[in-house]
Parts: C-alpha cells; sequence; structure tokens
C-alpha cells in the first residue's frame, strides 16, 4: 500500500532523504513476520481505562520495537477514545521529540503506515486548534509585555497563529487600558508574515487613523506583494489623511524593493490581478490545501471589529476572487474584465458546492457558503442578467482553464438570452462559442453545438461545420463510460478488460496504443477514459500520453495507468504533472481501477451523466436537428447527422425512435427514407410507434418521391391492405398513398373490401 508522506510545518518538512538518514540513525529495522506478528504472536491487553496519554505512549513504544501488530491495535485503540482531543496529542508529541519523526518512518517503511498517517492527520487539526485558541493568542499578546525573552516567544506564538492573531492584536491596540502593549504589539505586527496580510488589508477599513497607520506600516515590512492592490487603493483614496496616503505608497515601494520586482501603479488594475490569482488558486494567495476550510476576513464597520467566516477550501479562490472584483467595481464601475471575473468565479463557487450551473432554480440546495445571504441568486441569474458579451467572455476564461462546469454555466446563458447576432459573428468575442465545440469535456461540446443550432444562423460563420457533427455525437450518446485499454501484455489486457466490462462499460482493448485509437475515433460517440501500460514500447508512455493531449478533444481525457514496479518512478512523474492521469498497480482488480477512475474524474472536473441525462440530451440533439431541418435556410446540413439518426431508430426509447424518424423525413436519400419504412413496417413494433413511423415515411415520400425498395413497397402495399389493427392500416394508407406509385394499388385495396 502506497501513502502520502504529509508535512506538518517546516521542523518536519522531510525529504526522502532525510527519512533515510533517520532511519539508519534510529536502527529502525523493517521487522520479520514474527515481529509483526507481537513477537511470536504474543497478544497484546489493552486496559479499558487507558487514557489518550497512556495509549499515544504505547503506539510509538511497540512500534519503536517492530511489534507492528500490537502498535496497531493501539492506534485503533488511541484513535477510537472518547476523549480524544487533538491539541492534547499535540501536546504529547512535543514531549516527545523523536515522536513525528517516528510517525514519518511508519508512514513511509511499515505496514502500519495507514494508522500513522492518521495520527498524523490529527496532529496537524491539533496544531490548527491551537494556532487559533483565543486564550493563548491573548496571553501570547500579554507576553509581548513581559520582558525581552517573554516577548521574543509571544511574538513567534503570534507568528504561528498567524491570521487568528491580527483581529486580538488589533482590538489591543483600539483599547485605551492597554496602551503600554501598543509599541510591542505594532512591532510583532511587522513580523507576522504571509498569513497576516489579508486580515490586516481587511482592516484597513478601521477609522482609527493612528492605528490604520501602524497596519500600513506592518504589511510594508511584511512585504508580500497581494497587500499592494489594498495599499494603491489607500494611497489614491482622498478622504485619507495626507500621512497615511505617504505611508501607503511607501509601503507600495518596500514591497517592491524586498521582492525585487516592479509593482502596479493602478489600484483597478492591481485588484484586478489579485483577483485572477485569487482565481487561479496562484500559490501566494490560496487556502492551505491540507485544511477543510479557509477564512474569508470581513470588517465590522459598526463595531470596528475584523471578523473571520468559515468557507469550504474548494471555494475559497472564488470567494476572494469575486470581493476582489466587487473592490475593482467599486473603483471603476465599468471595468469589463472584472465583471466577466466575478460571473466566472460566481459560476466556480456553485460548482464546487456541488450545484447544476446550468439550473437557475433557487431550491437547488449544495453545500452551505455562508458569504452569501440566504436569497442569494442563482449564478445563472448573475449571468445571463449581465447579456451575452459577458456570457461569451466568461466562457473565454473557462475554454482557457478547461473549467467545464464554468463553461457549461455561461454556454446556458447564451442560450437561453442570445439569438444569432449575439452568438455568432468574426469578432474574437464571440469565438469561445465556436471553440467550445473542441473542449476536451464532452457536455461542453454538446451543449455548444445546441446552442448555435437552436439560433438557427443563416448567414456562414468559422467552424459552422462542426455543429452538426456534434449534434450527431450527441444523437449517439449513452450514459456508458466508453474506455479504451491498451497494453502489450494480451492476459493482462484481457484481464482488465473483462472487469472494466463488467462494471457496464463498452470497451475497446488494443496492444499498440495507435492502433486502439484510431479504433477509439471511429467507433466510440466519446472516449471517457484510456487505461494504459506503462509498459507499452511504441511508442512508450509518456510519449503516448503526450500523443493524446496533442489533441483537443482528448486534452483532459482521464488516463490511468497500469504500473508495473519496474515503472513505478516513471508513472510518479506522470501522475505528478497532469492532474487527469492516475496510477494503479498493473495486476490491479476492477474495483481499484474503478476507484482510480473516480478520483481522476473528480479531480479533472470531468462532467459525469448516466444513461437518463445522456437520453436526455440525445433528444434536445434530435429536436434541434428537427429545428434545423424546419427552417431550411440556416447554414447547417442536416444530412451529415444521418448515420446517427438512423443508429437512432434502434434506441430501446420510443420518444427517441419517432423523434429521429420525423429529422429522417426531411433528408432526401434512399437510405434516410428506406431506415424510416422499415421501423414502420416491422410487426413486432408497438401500433403508436409504427403509425408515427408510417406519417414520417409519408412525409419523407411528399417531400423526395418514393426511394424505396421493391419488397418495401410490396410490403407497404400490403400493410395498408392487410394489417389486422385499424389505425395502423390508416396509417400505413396515408404513407402509401405519399408514395404515389403507378400501379393498380388503389383498385387492389377497394377490391378486397368488396362483397361482390
Amino acid at each position: 500500500m502506497t501513502v502520502t508522506v504529509r508535512c506538518l510545518g517546516s521542523r518536519r518538512n522531510l525529504g526522502r532523504f532525510v527519512l533515510v538518514a533517520i532511519i539508519g540513525a534510529m536502527s529502525f529495522v523493517q521487522p520479520s513476520a514474527a515481529q509483526v506478528d507481537g513477537r511470536g504472536g504474543a497478544a497484546v491487553d489493552i486496559p479499558a481505562d487507558a487514557t489518550v496519554e497512556t495509549l499515544f505512549g504505547d503506539f510509538l513504544h511497540y512500534a519503536r520495537m517492530g511489534r507492528f501488530k500490537a502498535a496497531e491495535a493501539f492506534a485503533d485503540a488511541l484513535l477510537a477514545h472518547p476523549q480524544l482531543d487533538p491539541v492534547e496529542i499535540v501536546e504529547l508529541a512535543e514531549r516527545d521529540s523523536k515522536s513525528i519523526d517516528t510517525l514519518l518512518i511508519l508512514v513511509e517503511k511499515s505496514s502500519i503506515g495507514e494508522g500513522a498517517s492518521r495520527v498524523l492527520d490529527l496532529i496537524e487539526r491539533g496544531e490548527h486548534e491551537k494556532r487559533q485558541d483565543p486564550g493563548r493568542i491573548r496571553a501570547n499578546i500579554e507576553n509581548l509585555g513581559k520582558g525581552p525573552q517573554q516577548e521574543y516567544f509571544g511574538t513567534r506564538h503570534l507568528a504561528d497563529a498567524g491570521e487568528y492573531a491580527i483581529a486580538p492584536m488589533i482590538d489591543t491596540l483600539l483599547d485605551t487600558n492597554k496602551a503600554e502593549l501598543w509599541p510591542r504589539v505594532i512591532t510583532a505586527l511587522g513580523k507576522m508574515g504571509k498569513p497576516a496580510v489579508t486580515p490586516l488589508a481587511t482592516a484597513l477599513a478601521i477609522r482609527d487613523d493612528d492605528v490604520r497607520l501602524h497596519l500600513v506600516k506592518a504589511l510594508g515590512e511584511i512585504g508580500y506583494p497581494h497587500a499592494v492592490p489594498h495599499l494603491l487603493a489607500l494611497a489614491g483614496d482622498d478622504r485619507m489623511p495626507a500621512e497615511t496616503k505617504r505611508a501607503a505608497q511607501e509601503a507600495v515601494d518596500r514591497i517592491a524593493a524586498l521582492t525585487g520586482r516592479s509593482v502596479p501603479t493602478d489600484a483597478a488594475g492591481a485588484m484586478f490581478a489579485l483577483g485572477e490569482s485569487y482565481f487561479d488558486e496562484n500559490d501566494v494567495v490560496r487556502a492551505d490545501p491540507r485544511l477543510p476550510n479557509a477564512n474569508v476576513w470581513y470588517w465590522d464597520e459598526v463595531n470596528q471589529a475584523l471578523s473571520a467566516v468559515v468557507v469550504p477550501q474548494q471555494i475559497f479562490g472564488s470567494v476572494m476572487a469575486m470581493r476582489c472584483c466587487e473592490r475593482v467595481l467599486n473603483l471603476q464601475a465599468d471595468h469589463a474584465d472584472a465583471i466577466a471575473l466575478w460571473l466566472a468565479a460566481n459560476i466556480r463557487r456553485e460548482s464546487r458546492l456541488g450545484m447544476n450551473t446550468e439550473s437557475g432554480d433557487p431550491d437547488e440546495a449544495g453545500d452551505p457558503d455562508a458569504t452569501r445571504p440566504d436569497a442569494f441568486p442563482r449564478a445563472l441569474y448573475f449571468t445571463q442578467a449581465a447579456g451575452a458579451h459577458y456570457a461569451h467572455m466568461v466562457l473565454g476564461r473557462a475554454a482557457k482553464d478547461l473549467d467545464a462546469a464554468t463553461a457549461l454555466g455561461a454556454i446556458e446563458a447564451l442560450r437561453v438570452t442570445a439569438g444569432p447576432q449575439s452568438l455568432i459573428g468574426a469578432e474574437d468575442l464571440k469565438q469561445p462559442l465556436v471553440q467550445a465545440m473542441r473542449f476536451p469535456d464532452l457536455i461542453v461540446r454538446i451543449r455548444a453545438a445546441l446552442a448555435l443550432g437552436a439560433a438557427l444562423p443563416q448567414s456562414p460563420f468559422a467552424g459552422a461545420q462542426y455543429v452538426v457533427p456534434v449534434l450527431a455525437e450527441a444523437v449517439a450518446l449513452t450514459g456508458d463510460e466508453q474506455v479504451l485499454v491498451v497494453d502489450e501484455d494480451q492476459a493482462n489486457l484481457n484481464r482488465v478488460m473483462d472487469a472494466l466490462r463488467a462494471g457496464g462499460r463498452a470497451v475497446i482493448g488494443e496492444r499498440d496504443f495507435a492502433r486502439g485509437l484510431a479504433r477509439a475515433r471511429q467507433e466510440f460517440p466519446s472516449l471517457r477514459a484510456v487505461v494504459l501500460s506503462t509498459g507499452v514500447a511504441s511508442p512508450g508512455a509518456a510519449a503516448a500520453l503526450a500523443q493524446l493531449r496533442s489533441e483537443f478533444t482528448y486534452a483532459r481525457t482521464p488516463v490511468i495507468l497500469l504500473t508495473d514496479s519496474s515503472e513505478a518512478l516513471l508513472a510518479e512523474d506522470l501522475v505528478s504533472r497532469d492532474d487527469c492521469v492516475g496510477s494503479v498497480d498493473a495486476d490491479a482488480d476492477g474495483a481499484a481501477i474503478t476507484a482510480a477512475l473516480t478520483r481522476v474524474f473528480e479531480r479533472a472536473q470531468q462532467t459525469a451523466f448516466d444513461d437518463d441525462f445522456a437520453l436526455s440530451l440525445a433528444l434536445e440533439a434530435v429536436e434541434t436537428l428537427g429545428r434545423i431541418a424546419t427552417d431550411g435556410r440556416t447554414v447547417f446540413d442536416v444530412r451529415i447527422a444521418e448515420p446517427a439518426l438512423v443508429a437512432a431508430l434502434q434506441s430501446p426509447d420510443d420518444k427517441m425512435r419517432t423523434s429521429a424518424a420525423v429529422v429522417l423525413a426531411s433528408v432526401p436519400t434512399p437510405s434516410a427514407q428506406q431506415a424510416i419504412a422499415r421501423m414502420a413496417l416491422e410487426s413486432s413494433n408497438d401500433a403508436e410507434l409504427r403509425i408515427s413511423a408510417f406519417d414520417s415515411l409519408a412525409e419523407s415520400a411528399k417531400r423526395h418521391g418514393s426511394l424505396l425498395e421493391s419488397e418495401q413497397v410490396t410490403g407497404l402495399v400490403q400493410a395498408a391492405r392487410d394489417e389486422a389493427d385499424l389505425t395502423v392500416r390508416t396509417g400505413a394508407s396515408q404513407a402509401l398513398g405519399a408514395v404515389n406509385l403507378r400501379s393498380n394499388q388503389a383498385s387492389e385495396i377497394i377490391r378486397s373490401y368488396s362483397n361482390e
């Protein structure tokens, strides 16, 4: 089992070479099988009244002895203890100077790595809780005034508390009863580090000019560039005292000198750039990925206090990007890029809360976001209200980021609000919708084609040739995951294919990558995933992956590497460089491969769908093709979709079969008309389906004349004359009349009813 080593701060951020050194220093030897089983299988009794402290100590004791079964038992008991407190575990670990090193070695080198990893997670939680403990923070603020040594440790502990220390430190600066601490608090503020920048910048809205001035200087001393937009806004605010404005500009200049790079001079532009950094989740401003939640800081104007709203870590960047854009718009109301970024961030925020970005339903519930009021409208409300111009801008950003959920939200807004003139044109602004038809995510491609098709444009435009083929792709859509497997080992190839098929997937398997990909292009409407052996020799796993990514359609297709132990480093490298790649052992079973696919789908934000959703999209595509055919003046040619429509006549869904026949009636080819006739004449079909098919056949014949084969004509005559169901017989007669044969069939039918 592979377990990831977690880094719990600089003192424990140990690389692999350090682990090896520690192992050598501790004479830590992997135990034999007998040792693992508790020294020859000897049982270990865990007292019923064992405390958290004794369980933690015994866990480490037995682990260091190499008695891993015993250690595992104590770890399980520790983690299940009713009085388990993460902060207490941190304090216990701090008393044992070797405890963290031991846990890291266990994670890396032992059979109980998972248990050790869970204990490390617990310590991490405890450290986080300890950092934000208000009582500890207040005590450390008081320690600033108790002498040089206590001031030193107080400052260090406040810096460890990071963003959580800023609010009580500002409260201290506003408290006249604690004036003796002010100089030391002011000094400590400048040593707080990067986590303090955002709450300090938020607190610049404080009314007290003197305190604000100290916050400005502290931001300059800390020296991180994401403070610059806030300082520039302050420097350009005519309501501020001259001293404050001057100090803000000096802080900006200091940050430029510390970072060694130029900084913006325009507050709105700098704030927008900061918003983009949050949206892109750049390392400097992103939330700590190890923690489930993050803080969004607000300044309470009434109470003159700083407070945090806790949000899920995955929406922090989106929420902060929206806040930056709101500040940009307060500085420059017509900043178009800020409007578009706000809309994109709002859509992404919804998607990461588990909501459908194509829906405007106010009653749909996702995960909570405490930064939004209860009556906050859906993202679609804002995007469609902004108009096509901004929806195109959002879609352009989503296409650049390969962000399917945001793209779908933008396309839906365009679909419901924009006509042909707004959707299509030579302007660069309007190109993302056409480009979206080559988006890696299949659903995005289909939604873009549906929007363009429904607009019924009559003038040619770049990319028009893609619309009907993508709609045809949608007509052929099923909820099955279609997977390509490539492995030169025929036995393993067969085993993996069987395992995936057992899970209800459609599978193509090949020993040669190029041949497999060629088959997938031809046989699969969409390639949902690739399972690729790292042992393929031609062109090699890395080259095969590069070739796949070079094609736009497959740029984000999930790939699972079947990894032999000799290729582990190659697989690790490929996974680290591509978030749409995962790895399993070459002999992994279907459950393991499915789990790996699920993880990669989630990480790649690929839109999942089932049979019902696939059918709804297919029906929508057929309806759009029908509108195109009925209009008859668009730049689109429905005939391109004929193979998919003919195939749809075999669908298990009668509505799909009926709808496809209606569209095929507009296609002037013998194959289209004959396909409709086959469905109408098939006696095993139910009466309602046959009647509808005869109606489409009549429409086809009226438009294009008879294109039927001779045996179909004979069958049609027989149906019109002899069908037992009179309603079906009537439908057949309608089609027969439209075919308008030059024969005596009318006389034959009349005479068949004669009593003479």
